[in-house]
């Protein structure tokens, strides 16, 4: 098989990189974007996407972003840095690539933390005209995660980020904790401010705690699906919950829920293909 790296440039000069599958000339493609500190090689579900896609005459390309990995000395990025806004340029400069070789159905897809970009992005984007379906692998709540994770320590992040940003010090990652992002990764403190302020653009995305409406989810117009596991998943909510709050939300919303999967799918990559290539199947993207 034929994996060829590709290469985008994001508007403020990020260079980003992604795997595609084995091209087939088909004008359809599965793009998706990593969750936190991820990239387009390590997600446990990857390797099922490419080999049963293609044969449905479907091409597939995971995709790095400015959230990849923790720390990224060479461009200065990192999850521990991104601000969350500029996710949308990523995925416009991932959209224009797959537009630029005459791909005319992009199914734009996130796992985690990039449900909460896909979201955001078929909202703010610049191409989200041409999106023809979204996919949300492990839909989650990071604002409402980091939340339940203060409740457990001692240290007040928050005057700890405000402090080092008021003092031109936001490039500093917070001491506070360890792994101040929700107990897993370190964050700096800008980016700190910027995801977990009040009102922030990501606590928009994917509010499951407040348990009332999800006003970015109501505006996408394609066909949405859902998938979660029944454990180690971060929606706040009850889960069941979480799913009918997103059905009622959009119409277009088929949710499911893969019982025994964690939030990686691991030992259940072969469930949640199948889900997918129904809902591609329902939807029309391949016969």
């Amino acid at each position: 098989m034929y994996y060829p790296i590709v290469e985008v440039k994001t508007k403020d000069k990020l260079a980003l990189y992604g795997l595609l599958s084995e091209p087939t000339g088909s004008k359809t493609i599965y793009l998706n974007i990593h969750g936190t500190g991820s990239s387009f090689f390590c997600e446990a579900f990857q390797q099922i996407f490419y080999d049963e896609l293609p044969k449905l005459g479907i091409d597939v390309l995971f995709t790095n972003n400015r959230g990849s990995y923790t720390l990224d000395s060479w461009q200065d990025t990192g999850a521990a840095l991104e601000i969350f806004e500029d996710s949308v340029l990523d995925i416009d400069a991932w959209i224009k690539w797959a537009m630029g070789h005459n791909y005319t159905k992009i199914i734009l897809s996130g796992h985690s933390h990039g449900t909460e970009k896909v979201v955001y992005y078929m909202n703010h984007g610049q191409y989200k005209d041409k999106v023809s379906a979204v996919v949300l692998m492990g839909f989650c709540d990071s604002v409402g995660t980091q939340k339940n994770f203060e409740k457990t320590i001692s240290v007040d992040l928050m005057s700890e980020a405000r402090e080092k940003v008021s003092a031109n010090r936001g490039y500093e990652l917070l001491t506070g904790h360890r792994r101040a992002q929700a107990g897993e990764l370190p964050i700096g403190a800008k980016t700190y401010l910027n995801y977990f302020s009040e009102n922030s653009e990501l606590s928009k995305t994917t509010s499951f705690r407040s348990n009332t409406k999800l006003p970015m989810i109501g505006t996408i117009k394609v066909p949405i699906l859902a998938t979660i596991g029944d454990h180690e998943e971060y929606t706040i909510i009850p889960i069941k919950d979480a799913i009918s709050l997103l059905e009622k939300e959009n119409s277009l919303v088929e949710a499911h829920q893969i019982i025994g999967s964690g939030h990686c799918y691991e030992g259940y990559q072969h469930v949640l293909i199948e889900i997918v290539k129904k809902f591609l199947y329902r939807n029309k993207f391949f016969i």
